[in-house]
């Protein structure tokens, strides 16, 4: 299965942290950049054809895997002209580049167990797609799933009432028609195009969608208290 990594954000929330100089998914963890840890387990699961869309300091990601052939992969890169364009709108810019009926979708800047990967790509067959999902206390800040039975029936970007308390987790298989809905939909109050307004045309027109709970470990670092969590976690469980 070929994956799409987006790496384009700006990691404006965590700039004061690490500073401008590099992209967030370029931040070192054991002297090893974040994107690295994610590559090495994609691989692991035979993850081996990646599209890595990429806007800011792009030049940073490029010059340091190149096009994947010395880690035994094969990497091509897109590039995201407006990194605030959204999560839609990042993988829309990788369309050219998407082979076959389903794909794995990775936020490059989340840290996730191995395992987590080798889940949701154990459920491939099962659904016409599978999202990655995490039970939250707070959930206002992320996209939230409303779920029945084994099924995703609802999705909405940091909604002012929650459905629920299982938030996106940055991991997604998707069926290739996604897409056909990126290009309907619009742009959301923040003005940006939402992956989540996507999924849920694909809900709409019933689409099987179904889930993953990780109950582990997962993070989306946005300052220096969770950046510092994310550390010790890849201290504790991934090799140098």
């Amino acid at each position: 299965m070929q994956a799409v990594i987006l790496a384009a954000g700006l990691g404006t929330r965590l700039r004061s942290v690490i500073g401008d100089e590099i992209p967030k998914v370029m931040t070192r963890y054991n002297n090893k950049p974040l994107l690295q840890y994610t590559i090495e387990i994609l691989k692991k699961y035979g993850v081996k054809d990646i599209v890595m869309v990429v806007h800011h300091k792009k030049e940073q990601i490029m010059d340091f895997f190149k096009d994947g052939k010395s880690l035994g992969l094969n990497i091509n890169y897109v590039f995201q002209e407006n990194p605030k364009g959204g999560t839609a709108d990042a993988v829309r810019y990788a369309k050219g580049k998407i082979n076959g009926d389903k794909f794995l979708l990775v936020y490059g800047d989340n840290i996730f167990e191995r395992s987590s990967i080798g889940k949701i790509l154990e459920m491939k067959s099962n659904h016409d797609g599978i999202i990655a999902v995490k039970k939250m206390e707070d959930v206002s800040k992320y996209g939230v799933v409303e779920v029945n039975g084994d099924r995703i029936i609802g999705i909405v970007e940091k909604p002012e009432v929650a459905v629920s308390n299982l938030v996106l987790a940055g991991l997604f298989i998707l069926p290739n028609e996604i897409l056909g809905f990126i290009e309907k939909i619009r742009p959301s109050k923040r003005n940006e195009y939402e992956l989540t307004d996507a999924i849920q045309l694909l809900i709409k027109n019933n689409y099987n969608l179904g889930y993953i709970q990780i109950d582990g470990f997962w993070i989306d670092p946005r300052n220096a208290k969770e950046l510092e969590l994310a550390r010790q976690f890849i201290d504790e469980n991934y090799d140098g």
